[in-house]
C-alpha cells in the first residue's frame, strides 16, 4: 500500500509541532487548544469519508470482489476495525456518520450531493464536529418518517448552524425544542418504531470480572418484567443497614439489605434480589427447554456430485430426488457442520464412493475445541462468540480424508467457515510448530505470530506460569494444634 503524498506531509507536518501549554501565556494555551481542536475535526472529517469508502467497496453484494472479502474481513465494519486498529464499536459508529453524509454518485460517475449537503460540507471544512453531526443525523432519521421533508432540511440546516457556535449539551437542548416542534405528538405506540429500539447488550468484561449489559425494553416487555420481580419481592421486607444516601427501597442503593439473606447466606440490596430473580428464571426456562430434548437427531442428505467437479472444485452437488443444484463451497461446508454426504459418480452417473458417514464431531468434542478456543472464534481478530461457532475440519473431511477428532478440529465462526471454503478463498489453514496458522492463500514461508489461531486460556503463557508457581512455591508455615 501507497500513502499519497498529501497524507505524508501532513502527518510529517503534525509531528513537528511544538505544543506551549507548559510555557504559554493563558491567552496563548487558549487559541492553540482551539486550533488542535479545528485540526481534529478536520481528521475526524477524514477519518469517517475513508471509513465510508470502505464500506462502500466491501458491500455484500460484490461477493468475492469486495475489498473486505479479498482482505479476510467479515464486512465494512470489521475491515475499518482492522485497518484502524479501533474498536467494533467505533468502527460501526464511524461507518455510519460516513455513510450518512457521504455524497451521492451519479450513473456517469459523477459526485451529487447527498442527504444533508449543509452538514456534510461543514463537517469536511472542520467547523462542525463528527459527534454534532451524529446527534444531528440521529434526530432528523428519529423523526424523518413523522415530519415533513422540507421542514426536516430547514431543522438540520438550524442544527448545523447551532453547532457551529455551542456545545454538545446546548445543541441537545435546540434538538429537542426542534423534535417537539416538529413531530408535537411524538411517538404513535401503534407504530413499529418501538418494537425495532428493543435491544440487549453485553459490554466488555471489567478488570474485576464482571460486565455490564444494557437492556432497552418496550412497554409490554417492561410491565412483564417488573411484574416478575415484584412478584418475588413481595415478601421480601428491607432493612435500612446504614446511613449514607437518600436511596429508597426501590433503587439500588447499597444500604437498603435483607435482614437475612437466603439460606443464612449474605443479606442481599434491592438489585442483588432482582438479578438472582431474572437469572432463576432464566436458567429454569434453560432447563425446561434441555428437558424436552431427548437426544441430537442428525437429518442426513445424500447429494451425487462427479469425481472431475468434486476435483476441480467447479460445479453443484444434487440431492437425490431433487433438481436444484447445491454449489461446492456450501457442500463443503455442510460436510463439516452435518447433513451432507456425498455420493461420488462418474460422468455417465455410475456411482465411486459414498462418503463416510462419521463426519460430526461429537458433542463432547465440540465442547473440548470450544473450551481450547476461549469460547469464541479462531480466525485472528474474530470475537464472534461459542453459541455460533461450527468445528470445521483442518484437514477437510472429503478433500483431505481428514479424521473427525480433536486434534484435527478448529473453531469458526458461520462467516469465516465460509470463507475457509470459498472457492477462491484468500486463506488457507496450515500446521507450523504444532499448531495452526490462518495465512493468506499465496503466502510463502513459515507462518508469522499474527497468523495462528486465537486460543483460550488453556493455552495462554500467563496462565501457564501461574500454574507452574502455583506448583513451586513454598507452603506458607502455619500452627499445628497439639
Amino acid at each position: 500500500m501507497e500513502t499519497a503524498v498529501d497524507l505524508v506531509a501532513a502527518i510529517t507536518a503534525a509531528r513537528a509541532v511544538s505544543t506551549r501549554f507548559a510555557t504559554g501565556s493563558d491567552d496563548e494555551v487558549l487559541a492553540d487548544t482551539a486550533a488542535i481542536e479545528e485540526l481534529g475535526r478536520l481528521v475526524d472529517a477524514m477519518r469517517i469519508d475513508a471509513a465510508a469508502e470502505l464500506e462502500k467497496r466491501s458491500r455484500k453484494r460484490l461477493g468475492e470482489d469486495s475489498l473486505a472479502f479479498r482482505s479476510g474481513a467479515r464486512d465494512g465494519d470489521e475491515l475499518v476495525q482492522q485497518v484502524c486498529r479501533i474498536g467494533v464499536r467505533e468502527a460501526k459508529r464511524r461507518v455510519a456518520i460516513g455513510t450518512a453524509l457521504a455524497p451521492a454518485v451519479a450513473l456517469n460517475g459523477d459526485l451529487l450531493p447527498g442527504r444533508y449537503p449543509v452538514l456534510a460540507d461543514a463537517v469536511r471544512s472542520g467547523a462542525v464536529g463528527v459527534e454534532a453531526a451524529r446527534v444531528i443525523v440521529n434526530a432528523a432519521k428519529a423523526i424523518s418518517r413523522r415530519a415533513d421533508a422540507e421542514d426536516l432540511g430547514v431543522m438540520v440546516e438550524a442544527l448545523t448552524d447551532t453547532a457551529m457556535v455551542n456545545d454538545i449539551e446546548t445543541l441537545h437542548d435546540v434538538v429537542a425544542a426542534w423534535a417537539t416542534a416538529l413531530d408535537p405528538d411524538g411517538l404513535d405506540p401503534d407504530r413499529p418504531e418501538q418494537h425495532r429500539q428493543r435491544a440487549l447488550r453485553i459490554g466488555r468484561p471489567s478488570a474485576g470480572g464482571m460486565t455490564r449489559a444494557t437492556v432497552i425494553l418496550t412497554p409490554e416487555h417492561l410491565a412483564m418484567l417488573k411484574e416478575l420481580l415484584q412478584s418475588r419481592r413481595r415478601n421480601l421486607q428491607l432493612l435500612r443497614t446504614e446511613p449514607g444516601s437518600d436511596d429508597d427501597a426501590e433503587t439500588d442503593g447499597a444500604e437498603w439489605r435483607e435482614e437475612e439473606g437466603p439460606d443464612g447466606g449474605e443479606p442481599r440490596s434491592r438489585a442483588q434480589q432482582d438479578y438472582d430473580t431474572l437469572l432463576d428464571t432464566l436458567q429454569a426456562g434453560i432447563k425446561a427447554d434441555q428437558a424436552d430434548v431427548a437426544s441430537e437427531v442428525i437429518h442426513e442428505t445424500v447429494v451425487t456430485i462427479t469425481a472431475a467437479e468434486l476435483e476441480a472444485r467447479r460445479g453443484q452437488a444434487f440431492p437425490v430426488g431433487v433438481l436444484a443444484g447445491i454449489p461446492i463451497p456450501v457442500v463443503e461446508q455442510r460436510v463439516c457442520t452435518g447433513g451432507i454426504r456425498l455420493l461420488v459418480t462418474d460422468e455417465g452417473g455410475e456411482p465411486l464412493h459414498l462418503g463416510r458417514s462419521r463426519r460430526l464431531f461429537s458433542p463432547a468434542q465440540r465442547k473440548a475445541l470450544s473450551v481450547a478456543a476461549g469460547g469464541r472464534c479462531q480466525y485472528p481478530g474474530c470475537r464472534t462468540p461459542s453459541p455460533y461457532l461450527q468445528a470445521h475440519h483442518a484437514e477437510w473431511f472429503g478433500r483431505d480424508d481428514g479424521p473427525t477428532d480433536v486434534g484435527n478440529g478448529i473453531m469458526l465462526c458461520s462467516y469465516h467457515h465460509h470463507l475457509v471454503h470459498a472457492v477462491h478463498s484468500p486463506v488457507r489453514i496450515v500446521r507450523h510448530d504444532g499448531d495452526m496458522f490462518i495465512v493468506p492463500v499465496h503466502w510463502t514461508g513459515p507462518p508469522e505470530e499474527r497468523h495462528r489461531r486465537q486460543r483460550g486460556n488453556l493455552h495462554d503463557a500467563r496462565i501457564t506460569r501461574i500454574r507452574r508457581w502455583a506448583v513451586v512455591r513454598p507452603t506458607p508455615w502455619r500452627r499445628t494444634g497439639s
